[in-house]
């Protein structure tokens, strides 16, 4: 079977309806194999109610290595959609992304969909039971945020050296023994009286801000 290799992942076969020219020229152009399939199939297939195509078979990368640069991490992260959406702000602003236990499958349909191709050439890592200690070990300063009772993102954010932008959980935010563990704290500012935001929202302000305040610094 043949494979080409987009953004690091490769794709191994297209599915697509008979009149999807882009498709089939992708496939040429990528040397994945090419099938026409009916709608009914398509349907089959795709993972939306509505599908048009086209479907891609890939073979899922291995998870990275922590890298000292600008990192996302994911602290039990569940809903697919915060995470797709926090995946790709972290693209954006070239930030690579970490996930620990509790986190949704970075690869699961919704995620994939939520990222709009944000997986594809991104670091992605997987860390382990002692995730705090890996992020330290790597060189990256650990900053957690929270709802309130952190310190203003300007503060924090100018740090020169790279840093790793904890995000918990929708319903408990970050686990208590991490925040206890001496991690800078950081809380957006909310002027108009909302109690939290989106865990993803908050997200994309953070991770902009960090890449705003470390060229200004």
């Amino acid at each position: 079977m043949n494979a080409a290799v987009a953004g690091g992942v490769e794709i191994e076969e297209i599915f697509a309806l008979e009149d999807d020219q882009a498709a089939r020229r992708d496939a040429a152009a990528s040397k994945a194999e090419f099938h026409v399939v009916a709608e009914q199939v398509m349907s089959r297939l795709g993972a939306t109610e509505h599908p048009r195509g086209p479907v891609g078979v890939i073979e899922i990368p291995a998870a990275g290595k922590l890298r000292r640069i600008d990192t996302v991490v994911l602290w039990g992260v569940a809903d697919p959609g915060n995470a797709g959406t926090l995946l790709r702000s972290a693209a954006a602003f070239d930030c690579d992304v970490a996930v620990t236990a509790g986190t949704v499958d970075l690869w699961s349909p919704k995620v994939l969909r939520a990222a709009a191709g944000a997986h594809f050439g991104r670091n992605l890592v997987t860390l382990g039971a002692g995730a705090l200690d890996e992020l330290r070990s790597t060189g990256l300063v650990a900053v957690a945020a929270v709802a309130r009772g952190g310190e203003a993102p300007e503060r924090v954010l100018r740090e020169r050296e790279p840093v790793a932008i904890l995000v918990g959980s929708e319903a408990h935010g970050l686990p208590a023994e991490i925040l206890s563990e001496g991690v800078a704290m950081i809380t957006i500012p909310m002027p108009g009286g909302t109690e939290s935001l989106n865990v993803a929202a908050a997200g994309a302000i953070l991770i902009h801000e960090r890449y705003r305040l470390a060229r200004s610094s």
